[in-house]
């Protein structure tokens, strides 16, 4: 498989029009359909559909478009690495799903290299926690049991649900809950499933709430919730980064959950830089604890 090819496709799937991939790869149309045209023979299989407003994946497109992001970002770890080795220096690379990124990562990252200025931190936001290709990983789900890979419960990040500030209550009972307007985030049922566990109900449960809209963005939700009154469920670490008075957190009686964290790393990468780990794993340790 030609690689190029590869990341030609990935990338004219993600912007769903080709000419505006080949305007940012400095390449004609042309050439850039005639790469696709390259995978697509080599594979033996259609991958996008093509119209007047631009292309969309074919249900082949979506399996290899699930793969390619995975497979490109592997290719990009390798040659760094390599670069690193030639050049000596350390580099540290960084699986984070999205909302422990955005307070937690946003805030450690600069006192680590303040503390370890030699190394290149390169930080890869993930969607699904059981698939860890980084030096160190942070998840809710706790991976795979994989040789040569260390895994640790490091805290726990609350579940709470959120409202526009201009809701009047501030607190409701799990009746009103099925009652009430809901965005629901499905991020790889990690926290859909924890909120079905401690309600207990199971996934044809959801069919009771009054769902506005499914997301698997956390951004998308909360913007929903401030442009509406709708609730959503969101991780109380996102919920921190909302200074302005637009949201405000809804008890819900009796009812509490919470998400685990956990922190996975190479034991090939640690041996050589526990220094750097250690102090990873506190720092983020102190995050969730606040």
């Amino acid at each position: 498989m030609n690689l190029d090819s590869l990341n030609y496709f990935y990338e004219v799937a993600k912007a769903k029009s080709i000419s505006n991939v080949a305007k940012n790869f400095h390449i004609s149309q042309s050439a850039l359909s005639q790469q696709i045209a390259k995978l697509e023979n080599y594979l033996g299989i259609k991958l996008f559909n093509r119209n007047n407003k631009g292309v969309t994946l074919t249900s082949e497109g979506e399996i290899l478009f699930k793969y390619s992001e995975t497979i490109i970002s592997i290719l990009n770890r390798m040659r760094q690495e390599l670069y690193n080795s030639i050049n000596e220096k350390k580099s540290v690379n960084i699986d984070c799903i999205e909302p422990l990124s955005y307070k937690i990562l946003s805030s450690t990252l600069p006192k680590l290299k303040n503390k370890f200025p030699t190394y290149k931190m390169n930080l890869n936001i993930i969607s699904d926690s059981h698939i860890n290709k980084g030096d160190i990983s942070l998840g809710y789900k706790k991976p795979l049991k994989e040789e040569g890979i260390i895994t640790k419960l490091i805290g726990y990040d609350e579940i709470i649900l959120i409202a526009n500030i201009n809701f009047n209550k501030d607190s409701i009972s799990i009746e009103e809950l099925f009652e009430l307007p809901l965005i629901l985030i499905d991020d790889k049922n990690t926290l859909d499933n924890t909120i079905l566990d401690r309600l207990n109900s199971t996934a044809n449960d959801f069919k009771k709430f009054n769902i506005i809209f499914s997301t698997n963005s956390f951004l998308a939700a909360v913007n929903g919730v401030i442009n509406s009154d709708a609730l959503t469920f969101i991780p109380k670490t996102i919920y921190k980064d909302f200074n302005e008075p637009l949201i405000k957190k809804i008890k819900i009686e009796n009812f509490s959950a919470s998400l685990p964290v956990y922190i996975s790393y190479l034991e090939s990468y640690y041996q050589i830089n526990s220094d750097f780990v250690k102090s990873f794993k506190n720092t983020i340790k102190k995050h969730l604890n606040n």
